[in-house]
């Protein structure tokens, strides 16, 4: 059978385009997939483009931001990966979505721009249709508690980075509490720190109060003043001599501590007690003593230093059969003589 003329032109035309169709067909394919067609508001799906062209071809894949669409929102790329096999490059980036829209939400094509031998085309996956449903909510039913937490066993790893910030603040704590009482104690006992040799306790405290004597507070009103510094060089004196902390407690606690240290005369108790309990009344109760009872303690104060220093010079007996001379005696001294007497009787003999 012979085909007319036009039809053998037609067919001829035809068989020479299809393997140029067949070829434009094989130069780019794109598409794109989800990992299911339906979710819950606010669950997440992982949306996956995929691109695979001849190594020929140049493309470049849409800039995916925040959005897909109005109602589908991309949290963050998940991966992207390009793979080469057999003059044939694939490249898939995966993104997780969500959507917080309930109904039939659609991710449209996504667009491809491709370049073959100086020709520029566009190339489309197929859209996509997720459903997205509210949680089914019985209403008959009464409403649950909220779930506790879930409780997760703390890892040491996890604890570490607070043990070694809690023992850092602990050291920083720790040298700021030393560095003030140090600072509080060398303001208030300079002498501590001193490099020379400090005097004797009763040698200060006899130096103390001729200053004070000389000052002449109460005498020019400022009667709280002196028994502050009365009550200080006392306490100073006690905390030196006997090793009790008096500049930090009360009156009550000082007398407890000195009765247990002082059993031998129950006179300078009751001298300490009347001096350091005027003083309270004095700085804490506004009293107004008269001239002759701040003469008297002041008085008392000399005479308590006078009367209990000398408990810590004492000579104590030597070993029979030594031939040590008096005052040489590795196990004792004298009482020392020279300006703590003086001071001490010159303040009694003064008041």
């Amino acid at each position: 059978m012979r085909l007319p003329g036009p039809y053998i032109l037609i067919f001829t035309l035809l068989a020479g385009f299809q393997p140029v169709s067949r070829l434009q067909a094989q130069l780019i394919s794109v598409t794109s997939e989800l990992n299911a067609d339906s979710m819950m508001i606010g669950d997440q799906l992982l949306f996956t483009l995929r691109v695979e062209a001849d190594a020929q071809v140049g493309f470049s894949l849409p800039a995916i931001t925040d959005t897909l669409s109005r109602n589908l929102e991309v949290l963050y790329p998940v991966s992207a990966d390009t793979t080469l096999a057999d003059r044939t490059r694939r490249v898939e980036h995966s993104y997780l979505i969500t959507s917080f829209q309930e109904g039939m939400q659609v991710l449209p094509a996504q667009r491809v721009v491709y370049s073959y031998r100086g020709k520029t085309d566009t190339a489309l996956s197929m859209p996509l249709v997720v459903s997205v449903y509210e949680p089914v909510v019985d209403t008959t039913q009464a409403i649950k508690p909220i779930k506790p937490p879930i409780n997760t066993p703390l890892t040491f790893r996890e604890a570490l980075p607070w043990i070694g910030l809690g023992m850092g603040a602990l050291l920083v704590v720790s040298a700021a509490v030393v560095a003030f009482r140090n600072i509080r104690r060398r303001r208030r006992d300079p002498e501590i720190f001193s490099l020379k040799p400090r005097d004797p306790p009763h040698v200060i405290a006899f130096r103390e109060l001729d200053r004070l004597k000389e000052e002449k507070l109460w005498e020019r009103g400022h009667v709280k003043a002196f028994y502050t510094r009365l009550t200080e060089i006392t306490r100073t004196y006690i905390e030196r001599q006997y090793g009790i902390p008096a500049m930090e407690r009360t009156t009550g606690e000082i007398l407890q501590a000195f009765c247990r240290s002082n059993t031998e005369n129950g006179l300078l108790e009751e001298m300490l007690g009347d001096l350091l309990n005027v003083a309270d009344l004095v700085k804490f109760a506004k009293e107004e003593p008269l001239p002759v009872d701040n003469q008297t303690n002041l008085n008392n104060a000399y005479l308590f230093v006078q009367k209990t220093y000398p408990l810590f010079y004492m000579e104590k007996p030597k070993p029979e059969g030594t031939d040590e001379p008096d005052g040489e005696s590795g196990t004792g001294a004298k009482i020392p003589p020279g300006e703590s007497d003086v001071h001490g009787k010159e303040g009694l003999r003064d008041g």
